[in-house]
């Protein structure tokens, strides 16, 4: 019963173990014994066995093929079958004397050798059919049995039978095996086209996912240059008015007004300057969120930058009985590479924010240097005050966006929070730390560390403009000054009326460029934004002029625009240099100062 269940699970799909190597070695050499057995008693008719070697001819051939349908067990056990049969028919025949059952000992090992311990059942069984078929050869056959002519044939048609059946399994699990296939291969066919018609459809969404992507792109970037131009025109039109409310007070306080008309101007200058930052600030942090910060590379003297940054709070320090106290390492160099421009930021951010909340006490800017390599510096700037400081649960917090120590810090300071939301991130985008060190009501100290390049004296900073000493040494100068803007106009004459200069106006570029052509001028005060022609364009039909001295003329812009696009169009236009609107007054002159004189000197 054991052996029959065996027989029935033997389908397996592996045939690269020791036990098929053998059956298929010995049945194709059995095969090719029992071929030239049946050549050989075909020729020699005196014994007519033809049709049993013909039949265990095919039976062995087929068994191998048998095997390789995945019928390992029946096959095996076929073979030890009919090699036992072959003895035992081979001995009847040829008698005991040819000593053909001795072949039963080789059989027996055989069943050993065909199949594997786990068919230890199947083994033990294949030794007892050759020691069964050598019992009935020498105890019966042999002695007792003698067969008719008739049992003869039964015999012949039983062997017979045996190889058609064999034949008949083998080709039907043949037959079996080639429907298996050809389901399975139409299974996997259908599989293949369900596969290919979920792929296409997945091909044809991924295609329309990258359309809306393409096209969300395309939204993306379209949002962001109406943002930034946006931004270009809110500066732009802020800025404008600004320049006038900022210039008029300034001249207003330069005019010797009265103490209680000084006090009202003060309190317009600063109300001016406050909402100036604001805009800044904004501005900035807008160009820090869209990724537009670009850092320059320029070499430039830190002393003169730490002394003009700590100058710029005096006056207020001053009204609040604040001292202000500089500190600069002895050992570092004069001069540095970097950016200076938001270095000045970083540091006004942070100074701005000490003078606001320090009631009494002092302010001190420090710097020293940290490391020094071959080309790199590293600089520690500190930044500290005696004023409310801040708790230390609100340490993390106070360099988010829009945050502020207290709830009501805007009401009694103002500001918007951003201050040290962007000198943080400028800060971290040249690769340097900020850090602060505060305890409620002891004060506070912001540490700032920043890389640098050691000067090769090869750059010059751009803004290192020469000091002149004379007060009137713009006097009579001639300049052209181009702007729409009435009030701006009026402004900026009122200004340079005060050193002496000569102003000739032009409300747009086309009338700039026909008054340069009419007209010698020292320099060209060009606004940008103008109906008609702007400003780019006239200079670059004023630098295409003949006369040399007109078309080589000193061309600064005046751009209420802030945007770093901006600045790299006016120099690409010819322009050679710019003044941010609002103007400070100083700067003004010491730009007008350099290229009228240095052109003259030249």
């Amino acid at each position: 019963m054991v052996s029959a269940r065996d027989l029935r699970d033997d389908h397996v799909e592996k045939i690269d173990n020791t036990g098929l190597i053998i059956l298929q070695n010995v049945s194709f050499s059995l095969a090719g014994v029992g071929l030239l057995f049946l050549i050989a008693f075909r020729m020699n008719e005196s014994i007519s066995l033809s049709w049993f070697f013909l039949s265990v001819t095919i039976a062995f051939a087929l068994i191998p093929l048998l095997a390789r349908k995945g019928y390992e067990n029946t096959s095996k056990f076929l073979l030890l079958a009919y090699v036992n049969v072959c003895i035992l028919i081979l001995s009847s025949v040829f008698g005991k004397e040819m000593f053909i059952q001795a072949f039963y000992i080789p059989a027996s090992g055989l069943s050993i050798l065909l199949f594997e311990k786990e068919h230890q059942q199947l083994r033990n069984l294949g030794i007892a059919m050759a020691v069964i078929g050598y019992l009935i050869l020498d105890y019966i056959i042999f002695d007792q049995i003698y067969l008719t002519a008739d049992e003869g044939v039964f015999v012949k048609w039983c062997i017979l039978g045996a190889a058609f059946v064999t034949t008949w399994m083998t080709f039907n699990k043949f037959s079996e095996s080639k429907e298996a296939a050809e389901e399975r291969n139409q299974q996997l066919l259908e599989k293949t086209q369900a596969l290919n018609k979920e792929l296409l459809q997945k091909k044809e969404q991924l295609e329309k996912n990258v359309r809306e992507l393409e096209k969300a792109k395309q939204k993306v970037e379209e949002g962001s240059r109406a943002k930034s131009e946006f931004l270009s025109t809110m500066s732009h039109e802020i800025r404008t008015p600004m320049n006038a409310i900022i210039g008029m007070t300034n001249l207003l306080i330069k005019d010797d007004p009265r103490e209680d008309q000084l006090e009202q101007l003060e309190i317009l200058d600063f109300s001016a300057k406050t909402l100036l930052s604001l805009i800044n600030d904004i501005l900035d942090f807008s160009k820090i969120e869209s990724g537009k910060i670009e850092f320059e590379r320029v070499a430039f003297n830190l002393q003169n930058l730490m002394n003009g940054v700590l100058e710029s709070f005096r006056f207020t320090a001053e009204k609040k009985d604040v001292d202000l106290f500089l500190d600069i390492d002895e050992n570092l160099p004069e001069m540095i590479v970097g950016d200076p421009n938001r270095l000045t930021q970083i540091l006004n951010n942070l100074l701005s924010n000490a003078v606001k909340f320090t009631e009494d006490g002092y302010v001190k800017l420090s710097v020293e240097l940290q490391s020094s390599k071959q080309k790199e510096l590293s600089l520690l700037f500190k930044v500290a005050d005696t004023g409310v400081g801040i708790s230390k649960d609100k340490k993390e917090e106070i360099f988010e966006s829009f945050t502020q120590e207290r709830t009501d810090t805007s009401r009694v300071f103002g500001g918007t929070g951003l201050g040290l939301t962007i000198s943080e991130k400028l800060v971290d985008l040249q690769g340097g730390s900020i850090d602060l060190d505060s305890e409620k009501d002891q004060g506070s100290t912001f540490y700032v560390e920043l890389p640098f390049e050691k000067n090769d004296e090869v750059d010059v900073e751009k803004h290192s403009y020469k000091q002149f000493s004379q007060p009137d040494s713009l006097k009579g100068t001639t300049i052209l000054l181009v702007e729409d803007n009435a009030i701006n106009q009026k402004v900026m004459t009122r200004f340079l009326d005060k050193w002496d200069i000569s102003v000739i106006v032009a409300e747009d570029g086309q009338e700039a460029v026909d008054k340069i052509k009419e007209n010698f001028v020292h320099l060209v005060l060009m606004d940008l934004q103008m109906p008609r022609m702007d400003g780019y364009e006239a200079t670059r039909l004023i630098r295409e002029m003949d006369d040399k001295k007109k078309s080589n003329v000193p061309v600064l812009a005046l751009t209420a625009a802030a945007l770093k696009e901006v600045r790299e169009k006016v120099f690409a236009s010819g322009m050679n240099d710019y003044l941010t609107k609002p103007f400070n007054p100083a700067e003004l002159q010491k730009k007008l100062e350099f290229y009228i004189l240095d052109q003259s000197q030249n």
